[in-house]
Parts: C-alpha cells; structure tokens; sequence
C-alpha cells in the first residue's frame, strides 16, 4: 500500500521577519499534526533552532538543524538527503523548511521540486511541496520602499536586505503582512499595491505575531513550480509587452513599463547611469543588448542600487544561416519580434517602481545607447 504523501511548507523572508514564530505557531497546533522541522541558519550556532526547542516543538515533531551553510547552495545535498530520511520514515504528515533569512528562495524550490519529481517513482513521489510562504515584516516593509528608517543588520546592507525581499516575494505562493499592527490601515493597502506590483498571483495574509490561521499554511495545493516562477509581475510585462506599451499604473502610483529598443547599449555607459538609478525604480530586469559584445543577450537585473549582469546565452541571429533556418522552423515564435536586419537582437526591460519619471528614465536609458551598424 503506498504510504501517504508528505507535504512540504518551505518558509521564507528576511532577519527577523517573523519566521521563527510562524513556526512556532504551526508546531503549537492542536490538529494533532506531526511535523519534521529543518531550520537553516548562516552561522555555526543555529539560534533559530534553539528557539524552536523552547517554543511549539513536542514529542511528535523532530527538529533538523543544517548549520554554516546555505541550503540554496551548498547545503543542498544535505537538504536532499534530510528529505530522503525523512521521507522514508512514515513518521510525518508535514515538512516544514525554515530557510536562512540571506537565502534566495527559487534554488531551494528547485532542490526541493527536483525530489518530489513525480517521473522518479511508479507509485507517486513521497514529497510534495505544497507552499512558498513569504513572512514580510509590515513596518519595515513601508519603511523601505518609502526611504525611512536605516534597515542595516550586522551582516547585511540595504541593499542586500531590499533584493532579497524582492526576491522572496517573487517566488512565493503566499505572502505574509506580519506586525500589521504597527501600520495603518492605509499604509497595508499600499503594502498590498506594492506587493501585486512585484508578485500577481500569491494569496495575501495580513497577520499580527503570524497568527495565521493553518489552512492558509499547510495542505493549501497552491504551489506549482512555473507557475510561481511566472507569477513574478517582471516576467508577465516581459511576456505580454504589448500590454505595457503606455505605464500600466497601479494604486499609489506604482507603476510599470517596458523599455525596448533596437539599439545595443554601450555598457560602460549602462553603468556609470546605474550608478545615478532613483531610488523610486524598484525593481528592473530583462534583456540587454551590449555593443562591447553583440551577439550575447545579457540578463539584467536591479533592486535598489544592486545590479548584475550576466550572459543569457546567444541571440538566434547570430548563429549560421542553416542553423538559423532551422531554429526558426521548429520554434516559428521567434518570428514574433524579429527584425528583418537585427533578427531578435533587441532590449528589452521591465521596469516596476513608485512614483517614477517614466520620461528622465527613458531619456537617460536612451543617453547610453551605442552607434551601431549591422554591417560592420
């Protein structure tokens, strides 16, 4: 008889977030769960761990520390094998992943999904994963994107705290508004705007010590791995840019656009205006087109003033004429924005942010194009 599926809640969002207490209150059920528990800390000391110890943990659940080290990168064996032990056991109806408040979700998701792939068993995987779930720290939240209070942690800067929020909340299917106490009503509206602006499909929980009730936590069936991926508000405006021709403006005047142009950009350029962003632009990414190097697409990215640049592998156009004419045979999509001279040579950046001169952006954007010739 098959044994009953596990299903797996992994938890996210930055230092002190909430994340130990949503935990917590999950462990402190009276639904009579039984709960394996893995708690990921950066440092040698899992201090979360402890704290869990002396919190909801019974004799029913088992708590599993993976220390000094990432489980998006190199704790992922250990991840996979804790959840092969665990899965093995029959002795858990739940799975709950506390990842470290610097991790970014999507490579543990894919650790994770990559283990409950179905197409491994003849009689259904032991795992699945059920829930991303993104605790967001209300106050600070609308401190950050309204440029108040200093949000340095000991280990972390600014912008490595506002990325990483980005990043959760881009990946999630559950989006947390914990210490809504300490804003207003009108302040968690704009939250909610400010949320949809980066996140489109993810159900918002607004909650005060992560009193959340647990139907919104566990056996909630919302997680689908494309699906989340392609919930990211940045990767719908890329896909339907049509749409987003004129600024798609939200509430609070949140705002979105996609810049496109058939000119490659002088990357130097790129980034000595980088450096200028207006810290109104919260979040960027797409395609870039570099005259430094023209047949590479390049990845794009920013949040705040963090950006990077990284291949995205060859544009169709440049490789040979058989090879081309191939390519575009089996995938005629690529048809769609193909430029009879520069083929799919092109950029192509959404750009999400709040109260932005969508004009000054365009014009300083257009101020670092290169000169260029297709013949050359």
């Amino acid at each position: 008889m098959p044994q009953k599926q596990v299903k797996i809640v992994l938890i996210t969002g930055y230092l002190g977030a909430g994340k130990t207490t949503l935990l917590n209150n999950i462990l402190a059920n009276n639904e009579g769960i039984r709960a394996a528990v893995i708690v990921n800390d950066i440092g040698e000391v899992n201090v979360d761990a402890a704290l869990i110890k002396q919190g909801g943990l019974t004799q029913t659940d088992e708590l599993i520390p993976l220390t000094n080290g990432c489980i998006c990168c190199t704790l992922s064996d250990d991840l996979a094998r804790q959840l092969d032990g665990i899965a093995n056991s029959g002795d858990f109806d739940y799975i709950v992943i506390e990842a470290s408040g610097i991790c970014e979700p999507i490579p543990i998701a894919y650790t994770i999904a990559r283990f409950c792939d179905e197409s491994r068993y003849t009689e259904g995987a032991p795992l699945a994963l059920d829930n991303i779930v993104a605790v967001v720290d209300a106050d600070r939240m609308f401190d950050e994107f309204d440029g108040g209070r200093d949000l340095l942690d000991k280990d972390i800067d600014d912008e490595d705290i506002e990325a990483l929020l980005v990043q959760q909340l881009e990946f999630c299917t559950t989006v947390i508004l914990n210490k809504s106490d300490l804003v207003t009503s009108g302040q968690i509206d704009e939250l909610k705007a400010l949320v949809r602006s980066l996140q489109k499909d993810a159900v918002i929980v607004e909650a005060t010590q992560c009193d959340v009730p647990m139907d919104e936590i566990l056996d909630t069936g919302r997680f689908d791995f494309n699906a989340a991926y392609e919930s990211a508000a940045w990767l719908d405006a890329m896909e339907h840019p049509e749409e987003h021709e004129d600024p798609e403006v939200l509430e609070y005047d949140i705002a979105t656009f996609v810049y496109r142009r058939r000119r490659p950009f002088d990357i130097d350029a790129l980034a000595d205006y980088v450096g200028t962003w207006p810290r109104e632009v919260i979040r960027t990414k797409g395609q870039i087109w570099a005259v430094q190097d023209p047949d590479m697409s390049y990845l794009f990215e920013q949040v705040g003033h963090q950006v990077r640049l990284m291949e995205n592998g060859l544009f169709v156009a440049s490789a040979p004429e058989d090879e081309l004419r191939a390519l575009i045979e089996n995938e005629p999509e690529l048809l769609t924005e193909w430029d009879p001279v520069l083929g799919d040579r092109m950029t192509k950046l959404v750009v999400i942010g709040r109260h932005m001169d969508r004009a000054a952006l365009e014009a300083g954007l257009d101020a670092c194009l290169a000169d260029w010739n297709p013949e050359r």
